[in-house]
């Protein structure tokens, strides 16, 4: 009786008939089209980290066209700073054309010439004529080496004419630092805390949240959504810390807030009635997002950064008190959140 080799997922409760050429392991014929769509899926998540990067690209391609406001800032200093150069190269110019100008002893040197061209041609001049016209002679020499003196250029390092301008960035303002932390649920993290993936067998809720908590000052996210259908909702938005992720367990006083993928509000109660519904994300699958959380105000808003429509909500802090976080909801099977650098 030849052996065979039971199932890698049966163990020895099912033989295996089938052999997988990339993992080498053998399966039954059940679980060898379960084999397969793990590999499918984990073949969606290359495409689609390949989809994040093209588009990120593309993000800053569009954004380099339209070209930065600091840009035009620095051309503009740039313009200015030319202009007083010019205006200062001018003043020093002037200087040297004063300190230079010769015009007067020229128009003595000319006015000798005629007396000497009327006395050649009259023939009257004596001895002392000859040594008067010798002594302005020699006083019209004298007055040129004063009107003509060695002049050298200096540069004063005490007096700074072009301010040097340099860029700040705002200590209110996130970056990329902001990382996927805890989760409920199936949920699968990975690109080094980036990416978050519902990763369970069968559709259902999924959610997750990430590490940043906020109190004070304007902090902005950027993610990209990727619904794996457009017939299921998704979300974002935020909660309060204190809130807690497991749905059997967590306090019902504390509320989240932000919005659905069928664009309708995710707030409680009343709070609903703030902002207006409108067509922006309902029957998109990709939809890139930037979050901003005003902490001063008590507000958050998105922007969508394909149809550049903006929506916010006034967060009452007695439902979602501080620090907030950023919380994300997923339902199908392959949905998926990708942090975002800030452009």
């Amino acid at each position: 009786m030849s052996y065979k080799a039971p199932c890698a997922t049966c163990g020895n409760k099912g033989v295996g008939i089938f052999r997988c050429e990339g993992c080498l392991q053998v399966f039954c014929r059940k679980h060898l089209n379960e084999h397969r769509d793990v590999l499918s899926h984990q073949l969606d998540e290359i495409v689609l980290e390949h989809d994040t990067l093209q588009q990120t690209i593309v993000d800053n391609t569009n954004a380099q066209d339209k070209q930065h406001p600091v840009l035009k800032q620095i051309d503009l200093w740039e313009k200015d700073s030319i202009q007083k150069i010019q205006r200062f190269a001018e003043e020093v110019r002037k200087q040297v054309n004063q300190l230079t100008d010769t015009q007067k002893i020229s128009a003595q040197l000319h006015e000798l010439a005629e007396r000497l061209q009327i006395a050649r041609i009259d023939d009257d001049y004596v001895e002392t004529d000859l040594s008067t016209w010798k002594t302005m002679l020699q006083e019209l020499q004298n007055d040129l080496t004063t009107f003509t003196p060695p002049l050298s250029l200096h540069e004063s390092h005490s007096q700074v004419l072009i301010p040097k301008i340099f860029l700040s960035i705002p200590k209110d303002t996130m970056k990329s630092t902001e990382k996927f932390g805890k989760s409920y649920g199936s949920v699968r993290i990975e690109g080094n805390g980036y990416i978050a993936i519902h990763c369970g067998s069968k559709n259902g809720t999924a959610l997750v949240r990430c590490q940043g908590e906020y109190s004070s000052g304007i902090h902005k996210i950027r993610f990209l959504f990727k619904k794996s259908d457009i017939d299921y909702i998704t979300s974002f938005g935020i909660v309060s810390k204190l809130m807690s992720l497991d749905l059997k367990t967590s306090d019902s006083s504390y509320k989240c807030y932000g919005w659905n993928s069928n664009d309708s509000t995710c707030a409680p109660g009343a709070d609903q009635l703030q902002c207006k519904n409108l067509q922006d994300m309902i029957g998109q699958t990709v939809f890139e997002i930037e979050l901003q959380l005003d902490c001063n105000n008590r507000t958050i808003t998105y922007i969508n950064q394909r149809t550049q429509n903006r929506r916010e909500l006034y967060i009452d802090i007695t439902k979602c008190p501080f620090p907030w976080q950023v919380h994300f909801y997923l339902y199908e099977i392959g949905d998926c959140v990708r942090l975002l650098p800030l452009i």
